[in-house]
């Protein structure tokens, strides 16, 4: 039977926690339908543990600490995924996709093809925590405010830097050449629907960004997100 995973930021000697938070003691009460005596897991960055409820008001939520549990899963690179800020629910699916993926970072991009500049903070902020909940990870995606394009691309000087474009050089090249040593961290930077302008494309190369696609299929700028992320985040795992 699965045990619900909840992120909560306590303390490692915590043994008994109190917990006010009103959505998640809503969905425990009203949802899930949990009572006393069951079992839910709390985790954060620091350790992941599991509980037992022992009170469940509509106000107040108490619970148990137990034994840790030491499966806690993270991708073994580093990414961080600087991306246009997309139309509609395009970019929630892709902020919960790259979540559940392992991306770490999460920079929204304002590009000359941007159309959306704006997006809800707080609304996304749940989804990343209730996707990392569901797919067993240990810590929260960061979420940072939108940056400009020629902000961003300063921001991340001389290091492992993949500009993903449908004119790029093939993925399995570029990475096959490029040092592991220097995959520890990778920025990705994705594109708004439009594509990125011959502009973005010359200033991104004049940075020493490797300009790279995925595929030789034309995908919607959420899709290639979503696939770039999880090529990089687990790009080790294709070695071993």
């Amino acid at each position: 039977m699965r045990v619900h995973r909840f992120y909560y930021n306590f303390s490692p000697n915590e043994k008994k926690v109190k917990i006010q938070d009103k959505s998640l003691i809503h969905q425990l009460r009203n949802i899930l339908r949990m009572k006393k005596g069951q079992e839910i897991i709390l985790f954060n960055e620091k350790e992941e543990r599991k509980g037992e409820i022992i009170l469940l008001t509509k106000d107040f939520l108490e619970i148990v600490l137990k034994e840790e549990i030491k499966s806690l899963k993270e991708s073994r690179i580093y990414v961080c995924l600087f991306a246009s800020l997309l139309k509609r629910e395009n970019f929630e699916i892709l902020v919960e996709k790259v979540t559940e993926i392992g991306v770490k970072e999460i920079y929204p991009l304002i590009c000359k093809r941007t159309v959306k500049l704006n997006f809800k903070e707080e609304r996304l902020k749940r989804i990343i925590k209730e996707a990392s909940e569901q797919c067993g990870r240990k810590s929260l995606t960061i979420l940072h405010p939108p940056f400009e394009f020629e902000k961003a691309i300063n921001l991340v000087k001389n290091q492992a830097n993949f500009f993903l474009d449908f004119f790029g050089e093939n993925f399995q090249k570029v990475v096959r050449s490029f040092p592991l040593e220097k995959m520890e961290r990778v920025n990705l930077f994705l594109g708004p629907e439009g594509g990125w302008s011959e502009e973005e494309r010359k200033k991104a190369k004049e940075k020493n960004f490797l300009v790279i696609k995925i595929s030789d299929l034309i995908f919607r700028s959420e899709t290639a997100g979503i696939v770039g992320s999880y090529l990089f985040s687990h790009f080790l795992d294709f070695l071993s």
